[in-house]
């Protein structure tokens, strides 16, 4: 695999040639995480002719440094945090109380952003999960546990770009993992492609029709 990408469109079509098993499916659903996913997404569902909507997940970040991802808030209510990572920081749940309730604000600001997007029930669906990359797979374990608390049939997590061993970490948790590349070191997500734009609300509602 040749790095970086160009985009996440880009990245997106080659891993859609790695999706070629589900392409048409009946029952087959393409979950983009709001809102790099969604650009990935787009690119999978022209390709795979299959339905693409958002799914709404947030980073849970230190206290005093957000970027540092601890954990994840789904649109489904699952928190997940990273306990061993916690540990390290000596950091209890109720110091990430305040940021849960920040992020959950977000959530819900963005659910209703995009609430004119109509999904259809998951119950007994085959979903592929995406997004532009995974740097600690937070925001991929809070999804997968709020669909499988949905009664979905299969995941399969596809994703462009993750650091070595994250794909075992998936396969607990996922019937199906499609990685492209994992480079090391890693860094960060955006390090991958050429070009890694800031998505808005106006550009996911865009990329959704």
């Amino acid at each position: 695999m040749i790095l970086p990408f160009q985009s996440r469109t880009a990245a997106g079509r080659i891993l859609a040639g790695k999706l070629g098993e589900y392409a048409g499916k009946k029952d087959t659903i393409i979950l983009g995480l709001v809102r790099g996913g969604i650009e990935i997404g787009a690119a999978l569902s022209s390709i795979l002719k299959l339905p693409l909507h958002p799914y709404i997940v947030r980073k849970l970040g230190h206290p005093s440094h957000r970027e540092y991802g601890i954990g994840a808030i789904g649109e489904g209510g699952a928190t997940y945090l990273d306990e061993k990572t916690m540990r390290s920081l000596d950091l209890e749940w109720e110091d990430m109380e305040p940021v849960i309730e920040e992020e959950m604000l977000e959530l819900r600001r963005r659910k209703e952003a995009y609430s004119a997007n109509k999904r259809p029930s998951f119950l007994g669906k085959s979903i592929i999960l995406t997004d532009d990359g995974a740097a600690t797979g937070g925001t991929m374990f809070a999804a997968v546990e709020d669909l499988r608390k949905a009664g979905v049939q299969k995941i399969v997590i596809a994703l462009p770009v993750s650091p070595p061993g994250i794909e075992d970490e998936f396969l607990r948790i996922a019937d199906d993992v499609i990685i492209l590349a994992t480079p090391e070191p890693f860094e960060a997500v955006g390090k991958w492609y050429v070009s890694f734009p800031q998505l808005t609300d106006e550009d996911v509602l865009q990329l959704l029709k």
